[in-house]
């Protein structure tokens, strides 16, 4: 049942005529409403902001005078310390990430080798390689234990590293090759 509310307006008698001074009401009330202000009280976060700013300041010149020390006060509280480095993680973690990504490959280059018998004695040969490599980092590191950390030790560590990367790659290139011949020779057997 639908209700047209043009004919029920028409209906009340009440509602035929607004008050003279209506309008003027109505603007009272609503400027009234709309201007109305909260009232906060910020004094409270200003002291918190106050605080925070503080203590962020004091925070941060702590660690900046911490972090300017000369390399000579490091290697004298590193000595008096005795701090042994048993790899490059211990010396800074940005070369504890390069450390990481190289030994990461290293060990999944060494994961995905198939050994049979026929590649034994070939992987014994990388394997004694790759050992006296690591032995070579190892005295590497002893040495950074006895002298001052060097820029020139510390790529010397690097490039130990990605030489054992590199033979992994020659060795497993070397594999495939021997894999590819293996393959061919079968060919050949069964033709």
């Amino acid at each position: 049942m639908k209700v047209d509310l043009r004919d029920k307006i028409k209906n009340e008698s009440v509602m035929k005529e607004l008050p003279i001074n209506h309008r003027k009401i109505f603007e009272e009330k609503l400027h009234k409403d709309l201007h109305v202000r909260q009232m906060f009280n910020y004094k409270f976060l200003k002291i918190a902001a106050s605080v925070l700013i503080l203590l962020s300041l004091g925070i941060s010149s702590y660690q900046f005078y911490r972090s300017n020390k000369t390399p000579q006060e490091i290697v004298q509280s590193e000595e008096e310390s005795g701090v042994k480095f048993n790899s490059m993680g211990d010396i800074s973690p940005n070369l504890k990430k390069v450390e990481d990504y190289y030994l990461t490959h290293i060990n999944y280059q060494i994961s995905k080798i198939k050994i049979t018998d026929e590649n034994r004695a070939f992987l014994d040969a990388y394997f004694v390689e790759l050992g006296k490599l690591q032995d070579e980092y190892s005295n590497s590191i002893a040495e950074i234990n006895s002298d001052e950390i060097s820029e020139e030790t510390i790529n010397v560590l690097i490039n130990n590293l990605q030489m054992r990367l590199k033979l992994m790659y020659q060795l497993k290139a070397q594999l495939k090759k021997i894999d590819n011949l293996n393959k061919q020779e079968d060919e050949i057997n069964k033709a």
